[in-house]
């Protein structure tokens, strides 16, 4: 089975244009995205949050509030520290999810695995999302996510050295750009939904690195039924 290190190789010798995103996807003026939405997007910003929660926080101003207003915050907080504690114990465990969209140019197929860990701000951990349109489309991309990378204002096309599970290292260019607030966004853009998944395993481990730096982590597990989903979307 081709391994998703190999398809990324293949990937990046695509034509690409400098300061612009993975071919079919768009600038949105902020960063890249799919031609349209999908119904993940509040499970990402969810997580997103989570993930920002990970870095320093800024102290919260101090006013005056009435003993009912202390009340209320106290139990939004309360509530909020629950869904914290849930979604931290999920998300440490890694969770994934698939979803499908029609769209105006066919079936855009989604899946999306996220595992993350306060121990050192996010790098051991991330998202990592496989995504294209049902065949006969080509156009798919593979995106990480994480804290751990860069975040530039505009979108850039970097050099970084992606290692797959024990395989050699390998240098590949990637389109990198800010995702949310501190959250970067590692995307390339592959030959079709089909090809991605000849690359992908029950359980595979990737590491980004920039010059020696690990940036981020990630290590998927129990992805066979994902990827017979992806398989029937993409028919």
């Amino acid at each position: 089975m081709k391994a998703l290190a190999t398809l990324l190789s293949i990937a990046v010798s695509l034509p690409l244009t400098a300061m612009a995103c993975p071919i079919g996807m768009q600038y949105d003026g902020y960063g890249c995205s799919p031609p349209y939405q999908y119904s993940m997007d509040d499970w990402i910003r969810e997580r997103n949050d989570y993930l920002d929660s990970l870095g320093p926080k800024n102290p919260a101003p101090v006013v005056s509030m009435s003993a009912e207003e202390v009340a209320e915050m106290q139990r939004l907080q309360a509530e909020k520290e629950q869904r914290d504690a849930a979604m931290a114990q999920e998300l440490a465990q890694g969770v994934w999810f698939s979803t499908s969209s029609d769209t105006p140019e066919g079936k855009l197929c989604v899946a999306t695995f996220a595992k993350f860990t306060r121990a050192d701000n996010g790098k051991s951990g991330g998202m990592v999302s496989i995504l294209g349109f049902q065949q006969p489309k080509p156009d798919a991309w593979l995106i990480f996510y994480g804290s751990g990378l860069p975040t530039p204002k505009k979108v850039k096309k970097i050099t970084l050295t992606l290692q797959q599970d024990d395989e050699p290292a390998q240098t590949v260019e990637v389109f990198s750009y800010r995702y949310e607030r501190k959250i970067g966004a590692i995307a390339l853009a592959v030959p079709g939904l089909p090809a991605a998944l000849e690359g992908m395993r029950d359980k595979q481990r990737f590491v980004l690195s920039i010059d020696g730096e690990t940036l981020m982590t990630l290590a998927w597990a129990d992805a066979a039924p994902v990827i017979q989903q992806l398989q029937q979307c993409a028919q």
